[in-house]
């Protein structure tokens, strides 16, 4: 018997939102950002000559722009940083308050009175609003979206993000330009802002975007000092930064040096090759969509590699060796522009994988991607600069080029944590020969003998599961041993082992009741608050203590639900997880010690769930215990799988296998007990497998 499952209510179907990819909970979110990112497009195409008719020379327009830039950079950093900090929601507020107030600096003093210094503080400093605000909500995103829809939401974000910056942008002030003038199209521009971000940030109500991302009790110095020192703390998000420079640095590079390409050489007019430079993007701000969706469905590090670096090394020759070949061949260029955009937008999972990368982090690793983001801005500028003069045109498509392939070598390293393996686990020559554990561990780390499957669609229905840590992820003897090191502590060494043996076995057996106070009631009357406080000491988790079907199983549920920790056990269960490669895999850790609670309290429930803004019945609890882990689950609207082992009782009645929602014995089992809650819906019936 692996899993009984029962089923007791129709299943909650998918809305139109759902199945196109969008966060329910976030859909105002999407909305708002495509208008705030409309009006900050606006001047985008006409503000540098709009100043230079006013009388601001070339050069000061350009370091005007440089410092827009620098500021940009900074912010979009500062985004993800901010967000660990105070949560999203308020770094979108901070970021709309101060594109609003400088926007009116702008308008009100600097621009009428064409005061140089003045215009220089008033949209340098504006440069902090868009990101603090748009790339806060990608943050949101990324901390309250299910790991199976992630790489969607986050193809949905830059739809909306490069819809509004330049295109739609740019095309509402084609329109009012010429109607109300390019000063008037200013203020439709600060009208446009403040009703996205009031849009996003009054329709968006999930509980995730209001409370810090970084993990509870970390120092505030700490927090923001990480969000830099991750790219060597965590190689992989260093790595994972190092691919995102590489993904837009040839785009604004290719800025540099294309348009005299394209109009001296090749021999275009102006007017046709900003048509070529509309197609690049059109075709691209669809794609981000296209790859968002594929991402999900092909794998996110597969979708950067094949789709995003492999295809722009091959589109980027194509950028140059076409035309060269073709010359001024209008639709031929039109076309290979349009496939250098579309897989430009194979990066996009990149927004999906980073935070997957480091759960427990998630704002630390967004602001990675963000700073590769802003650092691309003058990284591909830079090598155009360096190399344009002795490799000429050919030699610098070759270098970017070959980045591409470079970033594609560098993505297979964007392994989730703990894709590669348990550390620390024991070597096989170390497993006893005819132990049932010994034989799992040698077949790969499950009791099925072959890697864990998942359902390719699983049902939207279950976001997060949450597991007990004693008899479910490590040895429920670990405890045991500690409370029997405990009563001798406090019996002097005159416990009798077999009777305490005995005691133990009795009260799993029975399934309820405190084995705390039963020890003490038997070894050391009154001292019951002693013996808890020594058995904590004592209680450390081995490596050969944890089960050997965790890693592998945890590892698969990790690329497709938020999980975390609902337990009484001591704060060294984190130490554990850390040296066994898993503790990153987990958003939220909730410990008794840490909370103020212990089960059955239904309170260190709610808490995990508080925490990650989830919903009771969109949550399932693994646990081994009916009173500790099933009951209270239930009593909160929670499902519950029952795990037998450890403390569970060895021979369940049919009575106490009716209460969990399933009952597995491995956790090999649990993936099908998810798919079969996706399909039959929430507790109520009953199923057997």
């Amino acid at each position: 018997m692996d899993a009984l499952l029962h089923a007791k209510t129709p299943r909650t179907h998918r809305g139109r939102l759902d199945r196109l990819g969008i966060p329910r909970p976030l859909a105002w979110g999407f909305l708002g950002v495509l208008v705030f990112m409309i009006g900050d497009g606006v001047e985008s195409g006409y503000l540098s000559p709009y100043l230079a008719d006013e009388g601001v020379s070339g050069s000061r327009v350009a370091l005007l722009f440089t410092v827009y830039g620098v500021s940009a950079g900074v912010a979009a950093w500062l985004s993800g940083a901010l967000s660990d900090l105070w949560g999203p929601r308020r770094v979108m507020w901070t970021g709309l308050a101060i594109w609003i107030a400088f926007q009116l600096l702008f308008l009100l003093v600097a621009i009428p009175r064409l005061d140089y210094p003045l215009l220089m503080v008033a949209y340098g400093l504006r440069g902090f609003g868009f990101p603090l605000f748009a790339f806060g909500f990608l943050v949101w995103i990324a901390a309250a979206t299910p790991a199976a829809r992630l790489g969607s939401a986050a193809g949905w974000f830059w739809f909306a993000f490069t819809g509004g910056l330049p295109t739609l942008g740019s095309l509402v002030a084609s329109g009012l330009v010429p109607r109300v003038g390019p000063y008037q199209t200013l203020w439709a521009a600060l009208f446009l802002v403040v009703a996205g971000g009031l849009i996003a940030l009054l329709g968006v109500r999930d509980p995730t975007g209001g409370r810090r991302l970084a993990p509870r009790g970390e120092r505030p110095l700490t927090t923001f000092l990480g969000s830099v020192t991750i790219v060597w703390r965590n190689p992989r998000i260093g790595i994972g930064c190092l691919v995102r420079i590489i993904n837009t640095a040839p785009e604004f590079g290719f800025l540099v040096f294309l348009p005299i390409f394209f109009t001296e050489t090749i021999g275009f007019s102006l007017s046709q090759w900003l048509r070529v430079l509309t197609v690049m993007f059109a075709v691209n701000i669809v794609f981000n969509l296209v790859f968002g969706l594929v991402g999900d469905r092909f794998g996110w590090r597969r979708t950067v590699a094949v789709f995003g670096g492999v295809g722009c090394a091959i589109t980027t020759l194509l950028l140059y060796y076409v035309p060269t070949a073709a010359g001024d061949d209008y639709p031929l260029a039109l076309l290979v522009a349009g496939l250098y955009g579309a897989t430009l937008a194979g990066y996009v999972p990149l927004s999906a994988l980073m935070p997957s990368l480091a759960p427990q982090h998630k704002g630390q690793a967004m602001a990675a991607l963000n700073l590769g983001a802003g650092a691309s801005a003058f990284v591909g500028p830079a090598i155009v600069g360096v190399l344009l003069v002795p490799l000429g045109v050919a030699g610098v498509m070759w270098v970017f080029a070959g980045l591409y392939a470079v970033s594609a070598l560098m993505t297979s390293f964007l392994r989730l944590p703990g894709e590669t393996g348990r550390r620390g686990r024991r070597p096989e020559a170390a497993q006893p020969a005819g132990d049932v554990a010994g034989l799992a561990a040698r077949a790969g780390g499950t009791l099925l003998g072959h890697p864990v499957r998942l359902r390719p669609d699983p049902g939207e229905d279950v976001e997060l599961i949450l597991f007990d840590v004693g008899g479910t992820l490590y040895d429920d003897d670990c405890f045991a041993q500690a409370l029997y090191r405990a009563a001798c502590d406090l019996g002097g060494g005159t416990v009798d082992e077999a009777e305490f043996w005995n005691l133990y076995d009795e009260q799993r057996e029975r399934g309820a009741g405190s084995l705390h106070r039963a020890v003490a009631g038997a070894f050391a009357p009154g001292r019951e608050e002693e013996l808890r406080q020594l058995a904590r000491r004592h209680w450390h988790y081995p490596a050969e203590a944890l089960y050997p079907d965790v890693a592998p199983v945890i590892t698969a549920l990790a690329g497709r639900y938020r999980l975390g920790i609902v337990a009484n056990s001591p704060r060294q269960v984190l130490a554990a997880l850390e040296r066994d490669g898993l503790r990153e895999l987990f958003a939220v850790t909730a410990l008794s010690d840490d909370v103020g609670a212990g089960k059955p309290d239904p309170a260190l429930f709610l808490h995990a769930l508080g925490e990650v803004g989830v919903p009771p019945d969109r949550a399932v609890h693994v646990g081994n215990r009916l009173e500790n882990d099933v009951r209270p689950a239930h009593r909160i609207g929670m499902r519950a799988v029952w795990m037998l082992r450890g403390e569970a009782s060895h021979a369940p009645t049919l009575r106490q296998l009716a209460e969990p929602d399933a009952v597995i014995t491995t956790l090999t089992g649990l993936p099908t007990v998810l798919a079969r809650l996706a399909r039959d819906g929430t507790p109520g019936g009953r199923a057997t497998e």
